[in-house]
C-alpha cells in the first residue's frame, strides 16, 4: 500500500484531463509518490454512449441531473421521479419532453453495474490512500463508489476534495458521509503530498491548513469553523511559479485506449492565475466562483509561457483553455507578447473582462486566442454598475463586435432579475437586442442566482433577497432535511423582498434573445470600404431597413470613425479636424452631423449607448481577421 488513486468520477467532461488532480500527482511524483488517475468518466460514457453523456454533462448541471443518477443508487426515499421531472427539470426547460425524460430514466439501469464494475476493477492492496475529485456534478458518483470501496478495503484513507467540499459545504459532506475519512476544503496543492507522505509512514495525519478528518468534526453549533481549528482554515499557494506542471497523462493513455476516441476532439486546461484581481477591489454581486481564494496570484510571464510550451509539446491537443477566473492585464505588456513569439501550435481559449480596447483584442489574437468567454452579462450600465462588473454597456457591445469581427469561438451568457435592477432599463434593451442579431450570441439566457460565497449569498438583505433556499434541485439528490442541505447546496433559489417578479418586464428582452440563439450563424451585417470613398453595408438581419446601404462623404467618415463608439462633441473635433487638414476653409455642422447620426440609428445601422454612438456593422477586410 504505498501508491495514491485519484478517481475522476462522471459527469466530468470528456474532452480535457482534470487539472486539479492532474496537479496534485505532479506533486506526488516530485516527491516520489506514486499516483494513478483513474478516468472513470469515460468508463461510464462506453456504456451509455457519448451522445447520451455529454447530454446530462452539460444540459443537466444546474438541476442536478447526473447527480441524481448516481443519488439513486446510493439512497432509498428520495422522491419519486415523475416529481423530480414536474418540479425540476420541467421548470428549468419548459421544452423537455416526456420521451426526453423517459431517455433520461432509461440511464439508471447502466450507474449499479458500472459502479461495481469500478470497484472490483482495483488491486487494493496497492493503494493507502484514494481520492475524489466533487465537481461538475460528481460528487454523488464519488460517494457512490466510495461506498463501495470502504466495504470491499476499509483500511484505504478516502479523501474528498474539489468544487463541491469548499468551506462548510465538504464539513457538512464529512459529517454525512461515514464512508469519506477526509476533507480538504480548498487549495490542495501543498497539504496533499504532505498529507500523504504521513499516511505512508504509518502515522495518523495531524492540524493540516485545511484538512478535516472524522476524528476532528468541526462541532455543529452554529461558529464560524474556522475558529473550532482542526486544520479547517485552508491554505492557499503563493508562490504559483514553485508548482510542478500538470501531468495529464492518464488522460491522454485512457483516451487512446477508448473505443469513444474518434469522437472526442481533445483539450487541455491551464492556469496562469488564481483568484480573481477585479473581485479583490470589487466582489462581482452574484459571483460565488472563488470563496475564501479570492487573493489573486499569478505566474510570472517566463513560467507561465515554459508551461505552456512544455504541454503543447507533449500532448497532441490543438486547443488550450485557462482556468483563470479573470486574465491578468499585465499579460498584454508581457505574457501575450511572448506567445506571439513563441507560435506555439495552440489556440487559446481565456476569460476576459469586456473593457478592451481593439489594440487589446488583436493582441490577445496575435498571441493564439481561438476562443474567449466574455463577462458580458448585459447591455444596460446603470445594471452593470449595480452588480459591481467594471464595465459599460459600450464597452461590452464593442468587444463583442471585434472578437465576432475576428471570427473566433466567442461565448457570454444574458442575464435577468438582478434583485436591484430597474425595470425601467429592459425597454430599451430590448429595442437594442434585434440590431445585434448578426453578433455571436449568448451561450445562455437565464435569472440570476445567488451562489454559495456570492454578496448575494452572503448579504442578501442588503439586496432586498428574502427567502433564500437551497435549489429545489438538491432534495431530490440528498435525503436530509433543510438544516443539512444549508450546509452542502451551492445553488441557491430566493424570493424578492419586492415582490417583483422580473419575467413580467424581462420577457422581452429574453424572448429577443432566444430569437438571437435560434438566428445564430444565418444572418450577416458587414460592411467593405471599395476604396473609391464609399462603403458598402451588406445587411441580412431581420430588422435591417435595406439590404444594401452606400455611405459616401461625411457619412461615411461618420461611420468609421465610429468603430469604438464616439460622443457628438468628440466626433465633431475628429472630423473638424479631418475637415481642416484636407480643405483648410471647409466646416463641420455639429446640427448636420447629429441629423446624420440619428438617421444612422433609426436605420439600426448604428446604436446609441452610454451617449456614445457606435457602428454596428462588422467589417469584411478587418485586420482583427486572421491572427487566430
Amino acid at each position: 500500500m504505498s501508491r495514491v488513486l485519484l478517481f475522476n468520477m462522471p459527469f466530468f467532461n470528456l474532452r480535457w484531463p482534470n487539472l486539479g488532480l492532474s496537479l496534485l500527482k505532479a506533486g506526488l511524483k516530485r516527491r516520489g509518490i506514486g499516483c494513478d488517475i483513474a478516468y472513470l468518466n469515460f468508463d461510464l460514457a462506453e456504456r451509455i454512449g457519448t451522445e447520451h453523456y455529454t447530454w446530462i454533462a452539460d444540459c443537466f448541471a444546474f438541476v442536478l441531473g447526473g447527480e441524481r443518477l448516481f443519488a439513486l443508487d446510493l439512497f432509498d426515499g428520495l422522491p419519486d421521479d415523475e416529481s423530480f421531472y414536474r418540479e425540476v427539470l420541467l421548470p428549468a426547460d419548459p421544452e423537455m419532453s416526456r420521451d426526453d425524460f423517459r431517455c433520461y430514466q432509461s440511464l439508471k439501469r447502466h450507474i449499479g453495474p458500472f459502479l461495481d464494475q469500478a470497484a472490483a476493477a482495483v488491486d487494493w492492496s496497492q493503494y493507502a490512500v484514494v481520492g475524489f475529485s466533487t465537481s461538475f456534478q460528481q460528487t454523488l458518483a464519488s460517494l457512490a463508489l466510495a461506498r463501495r470501496i470502504k466495504r470491499i478495503a476499509p483500511d484505504v484513507a478516502i479523501v474528498l476534495g474539489g468544487a463541491a467540499c469548499e468551506g462548510p459545504m465538504g464539513i457538512e459532506l464529512l459529517r454525512q458521509f461515514p464512508q469519506v475519512d477526509f476533507v480538504f476544503l480548498g487549495e490542495a496543492d501543498e497539504t496533499f503530498p504532505r498529507f500523504v507522505q504521513t499516511v505512508l509512514a504509518g502515522r495518523t495525519p495531524g492540524n493540516l491548513p485545511g484538512v478535516v478528518s472524522r476524528d476532528c468534526l468541526p462541532v455543529d453549533d452554529g461558529r464560524d469553523p474556522s475558529a473550532t481549528g482542526c486544520g479547517v482554515g485552508s491554505e492557499m499557494v503563493e508562490n504559483l511559479d514553485a508548482l510542478p506542471f500538470p501531468d495529464f497523462d492518464d488522460y491522454f493513455e485512457r483516451l487512446q485506449q477508448s473505443p469513444l476516441r474518434d469522437e472526442i476532439d481533445p483539450m487541455f486546461f491551464f492556469e496562469t492565475a488564481r483568484g480573481c484581481w477585479w473581485g479583490q477591489k470589487h466582489h462581482c454581486t452574484f459571483c460565488g466562483l472563488n470563496g475564501a481564494t479570492m487573493s489573486y496570484r499569478s505566474k510570472s510571464p517566463e513560467r507561465a509561457q515554459n508551461e505552456l510550451t512544455h504541454l503543447a509539446a507533449r500532448y497532441p491537443v490543438r486547443r488550450a483553455c485557462a482556468a483563470d477566473n479573470i486574465l491578468d492585464f499585465r499579460h498584454f505588456r508581457s505574457l501575450l507578447p511572448m506567445l506571439r513569439e513563441a507560435r506555439l501550435e495552440l489556440q487559446f481559449i481565456y476569460e476576459v473582462k469586456p473593457n478592451l480596447t481593439r489594440e487589446q483584442v488583436r493582441s490577445l489574437l496575435e498571441a493564439g486566442l481561438g476562443g474567449v468567454q466574455l463577462g458580458i452579462e448585459t447591455f444596460s450600465t446603470p445594471i452593470l454598475r449595480q452588480i459591481h462588473k467594471g464595465a459599460t454597456a459600450l464597452q461590452n457591445l464593442r468587444t463583442l463586435k471585434w472578437f465576432t469581427e475576428a471570427g473566433v469561438e466567442v461565448e457570454w451568457n444574458l442575464l435577468y432579475g438582478f434583485p436591484d435592477e430597474d425595470p425601467d432599463e429592459y425597454r430599451p434593451l430590448a429595442e437594442l437586442l434585434p440590431s445585434l442579431f448578426h453578433l455571436a450570441p449568448p451561450l445562455a439566457i437565464g435569472r440570476v442566482r445567488p451562489d454559495r460565497f456570492s454578496p448575494y449569498f452572503q448579504w442578501p438583505e442588503r439586496y432586498g433577497i428574502e427567502n433564500l433556499r437551497p435549489h429545489r434541485a438538491f432534495r431530490f439528490v440528498y435525503p436530509f432535511d433543510e438544516s443539512v442541505l444549508r450546509q452542502i447546496a451551492y445553488y441557491h433559489e430566493f424570493d424578492y423582498a419586492d415582490g417583483r417578479e422580473p419575467l413580467r418586464y424581462a420577457a422581452p428582452v429574453v424572448e429577443a434573445a432566444q430569437r438571437w440563439q435560434q438566428l445564430a450563424g444565418t444572418v450577416t451585417f458587414r460592411f467593405f470600404d471599395r476604396g473609391d470613398g464609399t462603403l458598402i453595408l451588406h445587411d441580412t438581419r431581420p430588422c435591417a431597413t435595406s439590404f444594401l446601404t452606400l455611405l459616401t462623404g461625411l457619412d461615411r467618415r461618420i461611420y468609421l470613425a465610429c468603430d469604438a463608439g464616439c460622443t457628438l462633441s468628440r466626433l465633431t473635433e475628429l472630423l473638424q479636424s479631418q475637415a481642416s487638414s484636407a480643405a483648410p476653409s471647409s466646416a463641420v455642422d455639429s446640427a448636420d452631423i447629429l441629423r446624420r447620426l440619428r438617421r444612422l440609428v433609426a436605420s439600426r445601422l448604428m446604436a446609441y449607448v452610454d451617449d456614445h454612438y457606435l457602428s454596428l456593422a462588422i467589417n469584411s477586410e478587418s485586420d482583427l481577421v486572421g491572427h487566430s
